[in-house]
């Protein structure tokens, strides 16, 4: 669906900004795809270049088997129909209508009055504001909002949508209403959804795969499952840690005849006892530190900081249960 190959893109002026540095990804069709990275890591220029709104100054950027860098001005407008965005701070039309601002997009496409009004119709149901249509932006909360956005940005029937922060000025509880919504859309359109942000989260409420990008490297891309259960990046490994709490580092927390475990449960495992199995079956003492449950949108994702104390053998064994039962062991010390 969309490939870059090799991007990069240099910012010049009083010190040149080199905002991305030879990006290669692949984001396939139907999927939630999030580019998660910190101000200045070069995630809203790697978005925009999927729409040429930014062009990369080498490498190629590939949509739907259309090379996009090589397209004149007028086979980009039309282009651009198949990709609609949504924006953080909304970018709503203050003097228009919640229907008006709806149907922008369709009255510069040409539409006929009737046509625009059934897909307004339509939009404004499927985002929950049908009671909302002559309001102005000025009346509605931030989440409503968003939602005039993102039925905006469907107006064209794009098969991408790009989402450029679109949850960063919301709170959270609107926040997850519209990563629901957007999941819905996904689910029910069909449509490939790129997000950016630099909230954990985000991805973790809503995308199937991430990318992570610092100082406008990718340093690491794949399944969020696996990202964040086996995370190879230091950068990854970094947000991770903020994220989940597990601040706790060896320095602090290590006692001398005792050894420092992150463990890891993924789906059915996070709801099994297997620590008790193994203090049974090996005589060990676990000294749980931190711990969660949480979900990877409707997966069961579990999480545990735990000492182990006992002769090397012991410990050896404990490390083998584990594994053997499928749970993520990172030996901390």
């Amino acid at each position: 669906m969309i490939t870059f190959k090799n991007v990069s893109k240099t910012f010049t002026g009083s010190s040149d900004v080199h905002a991305l540095k030879g990006i290669s990804l692949s984001i396939p069709a139907g999927e939630i795809f999030g580019i998660i990275g910190q101000s200045g890591a070069g995630k809203s220029t790697l978005i925009r270049c999927i729409n040429m709104l930014e062009r990369p100054d080498s490498g190629e950027v590939w949509v739907n088997g259309v090379l996009m860098n090589d397209l004149s001005d007028k086979e980009l407008r039309k282009a651009r129909k198949q990709t609609g965005m949504i924006f953080q701070h909304f970018n709503l039309l203050n003097s228009r209508t919640v229907l008006q601002n709806i149907a922008f997009p369709l009255e510069l496409a040409g539409c006929s009055r009737k046509s625009v009004r059934d897909k307004v119709s339509s939009l404004a149901d499927l985002v929950g504001l049908s009671d909302k249509l002559n309001s102005y932006p000025s009346q509605l909360s931030g989440g409503q909002k968003q939602r005039v956005g993102i039925a905006r940005a469907l107006a064209t029937e794009p098969k991408i949508l790009l989402c450029d922060e679109a949850t960063s000025a919301l709170d959270p509880e609107t926040t997850t209403a519209v990563l629901s919504l957007l999941r819905k859309i996904n689910e029910q359109l069909n449509l490939t959804i790129v997000l950016i942000t630099h909230e954990m989260a985000v991805i973790q409420e809503i995308c199937d795969s991430v990318a992570v990008l610092e100082d406008g490297v990718l340093e690491e891309t794949g399944p969020v499952m696996d990202v964040f259960t086996q995370p190879r990046s230091k950068a990854a490994k970094r947000m991770l840690q903020g994220f989940l709490s597990t601040k706790l580092s060896p320095e602090n927390w290590h006692q001398p005849d005792s050894t420092l475990l992150k463990l890891t449960f993924v789906d059915k495992k996070a709801h099994q006892p297997i620590i008790s199995q193994m203090i049974r079956r090996h005589g060990i003492d676990v000294n749980i530190l931190f711990g969660r449950i949480d979900q990877m949108k409707s997966t069961p994702f579990g999480m545990l900081m735990v000492e182990l104390t006992g002769s090397d053998g012991q410990v050896a064994q404990a490390i083998e249960f584990l594994q053997k039962n499928q749970v993520g062991v990172e030996v901390l010390n």
